[in-house]
């Protein structure tokens, strides 16, 4: 459902969306959990949302996981979290993850590193 949602309205109304959502929760002072709490349960759903975007027959990338694994952070365990997008110039990528505070969620720094951020769903909140 998120792929079609993506395709029929496009990729800056779901952004727009996801970051109105985003201030929303954030007004209302929803407790944040301790991760380590539920780490292992995160990482087993991100593993499978991993494998779901692997054979899902259409494509399905960085952006996918990144928006909906906001969604189940930010959802279902209150974790306030940002989706960011980078670039880099040369030779030209660009990648989309999730941050808290600044910090790469998943703790890939290495890989994101490499890329400046152009895009914060923090800085959208209340659009």
């Amino acid at each position: 459902m998120f792929d079609f949602k993506l395709h029929k309205i496009g990729f800056t109304n779901i952004f727009d969306l996801y970051s109105k959502k985003n201030f929303l929760e954030k007004s209302k002072n929803i407790n944040i959990v301790d991760y380590e709490k539920f780490s292992e349960r995160i990482n087993f759903e991100f593993n499978v949302l991993d494998m779901v975007c692997t054979w899902y027959p259409r494509k399905a990338d960085c952006i996918h996981k990144t928006f909906l694994g906001y969604k189940i952070l930010r959802k279902k365990y209150h974790i306030q979290v940002d989706m960011v997008v980078g670039i880099r110039k040369f030779p030209f990528e660009a990648h989309a993850w999730l941050i808290e505070e600044d910090r790469n969620f998943f703790g890939d720094e290495e890989e994101t590193n490499k890329y400046k951020i152009i895009l914060n769903s923090n800085d959208f909140m209340g659009g």
